[in-house]
């Protein structure tokens, strides 16, 4: 037995062995059957039209919400909410195993922001985040940023996808085992090694740590899909004692969403994808859309860096490459070139309203870490570790895994991905190694069609998953004979909900009349 073994029992205790002292909620029933109400072909045709959207009602029974401003921009390090707006906190139980017999479950953590002046019997929106970042913190970003105007009509309820943030959290590697996978195998006192022992330190640190979490939380190894994040949510729709929720799916919470409306179609009521990742793709074509929108969004930071006449000088793509380059060859103290990457994409994607003073921040933070302070960029990398590198986060993407990559094919990849995506190819080639050994779930769920028009928005500088995502999204609504409109936004940061006003309207009339408008542009 390994001699890490009591650290992990003692750090995983939260999910599996403690969870079950609060089995007073039994079990889920399991997924519902998916219903389509369409003609079957074995009848007439209606010649009365499609129906009307269905309505969103407020909750008839509601979680013990309790304020919690303050402990939430705490943890998050964020600054206070503005005034007039209000946010509570609560939690509930979900079977960790849906449809099947059990007394154990997880604790989901909820987050709700609203105005003061949001009214009492106004329907809410559940938001996910999925895997990118605890749901809680986009929602405070939405109700800090322009969005909030869309909390004048509906309140936002926040739930963590489990094992992640407050909802169970996941603590089962050493760490030794999380910075080497969070680093993608960089080992500062191995630079010679190059790409090749890269991999190799990858390989076997995934496959180690893959065996370790596995023992700790047997038997729950793949209960950390999207398809049972879906259920945690709607586990909330029957606490809530409603017919259909609305749903803001943000960055892979899309995932999410489009599992829970494969699993329970006919409790949609709303569904928004907010800058979707691809959906039921390969790992192979996950990476590629993944690495080729995070680089076009840094492209386009460089951009307006340049013209802002930021601290990068005139050439800002050339200044972060080269930045990249000199922390993978370990010439940037201890942080790897993953490391760089992850500060950089996590301070843009938490942009405030005023893009301007975010681009002139983060570009002073590189800047000094070129000429030797990588004091204010250890923070960051500290930061975006918190926020997006939870043991959690990890299992749960391996999990949602579909054909992973072979161990074989990623030297080909970073190269091949390097020449195409300059600044982030090879960092997210690597990554796919982090999976290697671990336990994939069932394959996600497909809708099998949608009750209600699907809106997407669509966010260009986009520095967690990228733009690419709506490509594989919109085929995929058109083929389960959904319709859909897509809003295109090109301004910084995570979730064009909260970052656009324009949108946040948009989505506002959509939740409150099943709408959606025709596919367009909103300002940056």
């Amino acid at each position: 037995m390994r001699s890490v073994l009591p650290v992990r029992l003692l750090c995983a205790l939260s999910v599996v062995v403690a969870l079950a002292a609060g089995c007073a909620v039994g079990p889920d029933t399991g997924p519902e059957l998916v219903i389509d109400n369409g003609n079957d072909g074995n009848g007439p045709a209606s010649s009365a039209g499609p129906p009307p959207p269905p309505q969103l009602t407020a909750p008839n029974a509601d979680l013990a919400w309790k304020p919690c401003a303050s402990p939430v921009t705490a943890r998050f390090g964020l600054p206070a909410v503005p005034a007039g707006v209000l946010v509570d906190c609560a939690e509930y139980q979900s079977s960790i195993t849906p449809g099947v017999a059990t007394v154990d479950s997880v604790v989901v953590s909820a987050v709700r922001v609203r105005l003061a002046a949001t009214p009492a019997a106004a329907a809410p929106l559940v938001l996910t985040s999925g895997t990118d970042m605890p749901s809680a913190l986009t929602a405070m970003l939405l109700a800090s940023a322009p969005g909030r105007s869309l909390l004048a009509d509906h309140p936002i309820v926040a739930v963590d996808r489990r094992g992640i943030g407050e909802s169970s959290p996941l603590d089962c590697l050493t760490v030794r085992e999380r910075n080497s996978l969070l680093d993608n195998g960089f080992d500062s006192s191995d630079v010679a090694g190059g790409t090749a022992a890269r991999q190799q330190r990858l390989i076997s640190t995934a496959a180690e740590a893959a065996d370790g979490c596995s023992e700790t939380i047997s038997p729950y190894q793949v209960a950390f899909t999207a398809a049972n994040a879906a259920s945690d949510i709607e586990r909330l729709r029957t606490i809530w004692k409603v017919d259909r929720i609305g749903l803001l799916g943000v960055g892979s919470g899309s995932d999410v969403a489009l599992a829970y409306s494969g699993l329970y179609r006919n409790r949609v009521g709303r569904i928004i994808l907010d800058t979707p990742t691809p959906y039921l793709t390969s790992a192979r074509a996950r990476g590629q859309q993944l690495a080729a929108g995070t680089d076009a969004a840094l492209a386009q930071f460089a951009t307006v860096c340049a013209a802002a006449r930021c601290a990068l000088g005139s050439d800002p793509r050339r200044a972060i490459n080269g930045l990249i380059q000199q922390a993978a060859r370990g010439q940037l103290a201890t942080l790897s070139d993953a490391d760089v990457l992850s500060a950089l994409t996590t301070e843009l994607a938490l942009t405030t309203s005023d893009r301007a003073a975010t681009v002139f921040r983060v570009a002073s933070l590189l800047q000094s870490a070129v000429t030797g302070d990588v004091a204010p960029l250890t923070a960051a990398v500290a930061r975006a570790r918190a926020i997006r590198g939870g043991d959690g986060q990890l299992l749960s993407r391996c999990n949602d895994t579909s054909q992973p990559v072979g161990q074989n094919e990623i030297g080909d990849l970073v190269t091949s991905w390097t020449q195409q995506y300059p600044l982030t190819g090879a960092d997210t080639a690597l990554s796919l190694l982090r999976c290697n050994g671990w336990p994939a779930g069932p394959a996600a769920p497909r809708p099998a069609g949608f009750d209600v028009a699907v809106l997407v928005l669509n966010g260009g500088t986009d520095t967690i998953n990228g733009a690419t995502g709506v490509g594989a999204v919109e085929p995929l609504v058109l083929a389960a004979r959904g319709t859909s409109s897509t809003v295109t936004w090109d301004g910084l940061g995570y979730s064009v909900a909260a970052h656009s006003d324009c949108a946040a309207d948009i989505v506002g009339r959509y939740a409150n009349t099943g709408t959606v408008p025709d596919t367009g542009a909103c300002p940056s």
